[in-house]
């Protein structure tokens, strides 16, 4: 037994001696920090000779920013190296690394990764062989990218070779687009964004259809310019019209100043075939190529001193622009295209602008006819000086200023003959008896140089509008507020034609109106103070003007008929119909002396909520209802009446809630015993869902026929959301069966499909603008900095054209 014990003391001393002629080495399982690295596995093994440890089972290293997973590890803290093997993984606070094994340069921060991937946020990096240069830089070969959160990824590229700087650009060698893994168009090098911000680089194509132009593929460059500055450059292939060039520059100078230039070039192969360009031609023109552009410019400018400068440029080559491509000029329908620019200062209590306006008429047949018969502004000047007091006394003051250049670069008044029945005037042409002319390429405008006040019109000349009231407001018994006003009106007129070049308007209005206010307040009875509670306005008013005094010598400008034989109303509309009336038609309603004797009986409803926003109370007029009708006293008091007393009777209604609103304006004519209509209904809901519907129904007076010119109109309009399916149209139908040509007029949708993922969105977008040629689009947008894609907004269909 004594033998035993000895030989096992011997056995254990030899052993010792041979552990201590070999490197120390360790054993444990636990946590250790070594040369500023924090080492944690379920084994490990030291080797301190050489500096080296091994680990193995849930391993995890921690080195200043990076967390490094592994089931086995071996680290070097001489070289500063990490083999890394088994679901390796590398946070670092901008990526995620993982692969089956990686060799590291952990003081670096660079190395190789095997059969792995780098995630940055959503975009995420695939590859046999990744390496990674940097903190943000990497190497990917035969690999792959997407940035699709989901698994797999709806879309993606892979290429020979990736060099990718997070934060920056992805440039990938030999790139194919991938949906659903399966390969669809090849390139032959890519540069994708990394990050959110703006870069340059090309933007997703887009696919076009339409019968007029055919099939249409647009590339699209995107160019940063600097921080408050950017370019798109667009190239369209159309397969019948040819190539055609879009630019567009946008600006920010400020948070209220901003500027956006759109521009388009193109030589249309299909328009000069056309008929109505054929038409018109002469024969030696017939065919010939023809260069269409528009140009569309919007500024708004903020200057020191109070100063606003702004401008709206619309113009194009032709005037079929805007019906062929509504979504460029974005004015298809208007009767011109509108070119202001101004300049104005406004302060406390005055106004001064400087504006010029140049009007293209776009309601000629000739789609290259000339511009000569449009009127412009050029310029207008205005000073408008409101409420003041008029020094110690209770009496408050305010004048109005307005000098207006109206011309055109062709004659100063148009040449018109009468019809058969002397019921209109139309401009005196070749072809005697014809007032549409303009479609006729056989009849041509006949302009002899002289004027004639007993048929012609004047349309051109200068205008100095000189307006100044007095007023002060009482309370009669607290119950009723009382506002009488003074005012005197001057008008200075020099023509450009005729024997009388000269003519001066002088007269003095007086006014006074009587306004009472009922008050109900509804839910006050509620215990609760920060209870919501409705505010109902109930206000009758009584409006009486009149004009005692006027002071106006006749002249042609004005027409051949007695003036006081007229009554014209603030709101009546100057149209076409005027041309055959006996008083002409001037520059605008400013040059009519209208309400020359007028009561208007006005009943007001308004309900007020007032709710709680945190601890401030908001009050929101969520709904109106107005009513109105005049009785004319100076007509009334006529020997022979030229039309009856009492006005029309014009109702509005207004409701914004947070789920429905209404905007509806009704106006009945007694003497037609129609009612003019429009009227807007939209129902929607917290998820961007809708249901509109909006009716506009028009009759003219002075029509031989009413119901065959109404406009009566219908519009649809309705948008859906949901996780793979945005979706949302209009359309417009024609209701009056006395004078239509097609039950649908236009009609726009837009459906946004979602693939899985939140990653990337094809438009399919197709419409069909008044008149018009149906067009086709589908565009697809790529989330490339992993921001998932807004769903359209609504106003999106207000630019095809209805």
């Amino acid at each position: 037994m004594i033998k035993q014990r000895v030989l096992i003391a011997l056995l254990l001393f030899l052993f010792s001696g041979f552990f201590a002629l070999i490197p120390l080495r360790a054993r444990a399982q636990a946590s250790a920090r070594l040369q500023d690295i924090l080492l944690n596995a379920d084994s490990s093994i030291r080797d301190s000779e050489n500096q080296t440890m091994e680990l193995e089972g849930n391993v995890q290293i921690v080195f200043k920013n990076q967390h490094i997973k592994a089931d086995k590890a071996k680290v070097n803290f001489l070289t500063r190296q990490a083999e890394l093997t088994g679901n390796v993984e590398i946070a670092t606070p901008k990526a995620m690394i993982a692969g089956s094994a990686a060799s590291l340069d952990y003081e670096n921060n660079t190395g190789i990764i095997y059969n792995g991937y780098v995630q940055s946020g959503p975009v995420v990096f695939s590859g046999a062989i990744l390496q990674k240069a940097g903190e943000d830089e990497y190497y990917i070969s035969d690999a792959e990218y997407t940035a699709c959160t989901n698994c797999p990824a709806t879309w993606g590229f892979s290429g020979s070779h990736i060099r990718a700087e997070l934060g920056g650009y992805a440039y990938i060698k030999n790139p194919f687009l991938k949906i659903y893994s399966v390969p669809v168009i090849w390139l032959p090098y890519l540069i994708v964004p990394l990050k959110s911000d703006r870069q340059t680089g090309l933007l997703p194509p887009r696919i076009e259809n339409s019968s007029a132009g055919g099939w249409a593929l647009s590339e699209s460059f995107f160019w940063a310019l600097s921080r408050n500055t950017d370019a798109t450059f667009t190239f369209t292939n159309y397969e019948k019209r040819g190539l055609k060039g879009l630019a567009e520059y946008r600006y920010v100078f400020g948070e209220h100043s901003y500027g956006n230039f759109n521009s388009g070039f193109i030589v249309d192969r299909v328009f000069k075939n056309e008929p109505r360009v054929t038409q018109f031609e002469t024969p030696g023109r017939k065919g010939q190529d023809l260069s269409r552009w528009f140009v569309r410019y919007d500024h708004y400018y903020e200057m020191p001193g109070d100063f606003i400068q702004r401008a709206q440029i619309n113009a194009a080559s032709d005037l079929q622009y805007p019906k062929d491509f509504p979504e460029e000029t974005l004015n298809h329908g208007d009767a011109a295209m509108d070119n202001r620019v101004s300049l104005t200062k406004n302060d406390f209590d005055r106004h001064l602008s400087l504006d010029t306006s140049y009007y293209v008429n776009l309601l000629q047949s000739n789609a290259l006819a000339s511009n000569n018969n449009a009127v412009h502004r050029l310029p207008e000047i205005r000073y408008t000086q409101t409420s003041r007091k008029l020094g110690n006394s209770s009496l408050l003051y305010s004048y109005n200023l307005d000098y207006v250049n109206f011309t055109r670069s062709g004659p100063s008044f148009d040449n018109l003959e009468y019809s058969a029945d002397r019921s209109y005037r139309y401009m005196k042409n070749t072809c005697t008896g014809n007032p549409i002319y303009d479609k006729d390429p056989a009849c041509r405008l006949l302009l002899d140089g002289n004027f004639d006040p007993a048929t012609d019109l004047l349309r051109t000349g200068q205008r100095l509008d000189a307006t100044g009231t007095l007023y002060r407001s009482f309370t009669l018994g607290g119950y009723m507020d009382l506002l009488p006003s003074l005012s005197y009106r001057e008008t200075h007129y020099q023509f450009n034609a005729g024997e009388d070049p000269y003519n001066v308007r002088r007269y003095a209005r007086a006014s006074l109106s009587a306004k009472t206010t009922l008050s109900q307040v509804y839910g006050a009875e509620d215990s609760n103070p920060r209870a919501n509670k409705y505010k109902h306005d109930f206000q009758p008013e009584i409006i009486a003007t009149t004009i005692p005094w006027l002071y106006h010598p006749r002249h042609d400008f004005f027409g051949h008929a007695n003036e006081t034989d007229g009554t014209f109303y603030m709101s009546d509309n100057l149209s076409d119909t005027d041309t055959g009336s006996p008083y002409g038609i001037q520059f605008d309603y400013t040059d009519r002396v209208y309400d020359r004797g007028l009561v208007t009986f006005v009943l007001n409803n308004k309900l007020i909520q007032k709710k709680w926003v945190g601890d401030l109370p908001q009050y929101l007029q969520i709904a109106s209802f107005k009513i109105f009708q005049s009785y004319d006293t100076y007509q009334a008091g006529l020997r022979n009446r030229t039309r009856d007393p009492w006005s029309d009777v014009t109702a509005i209604l207004d409701v914004r809630l947070s789920q429905f609103q209404t905007y509806t304006v009704l106006t009945y004519m007694p003497d037609l015993k129609v009612t003019n209509i429009s009227s807007r209904v939209r129902l929607n809901n917290d998820f961007g869902q809708f249901f509109q519907v909006q009716l506009t129904k028009t009759f003219k007076r002075h029509e031989q026929d009413i119901n065959r010119t109404r406009v009566e109109d219908y519009t649809f309009g309705a948008g859906f959301t949901s996780g793979y399916l945005n979706l949302m149209g209009k359309f417009v139908y024609d209701a009056n069966w006395a004078n239509r040509q097609k039950n649908i007029k236009s009609w726009a949708y837009v459906a946004q499909i979602k693939p899985p993922g939140e990653c990337w969105v094809i438009n399919l977008t197709q419409f069909l603008p008044t008149g018009g040629d149906t067009k086709t689009f589908v565009n697809f947008e790529y989330s490339f900095g992993g921001e998932p894609k807004p769903a359209l907004p609504p106003e999106t269909l207000d630019q095809f054209g209805f």
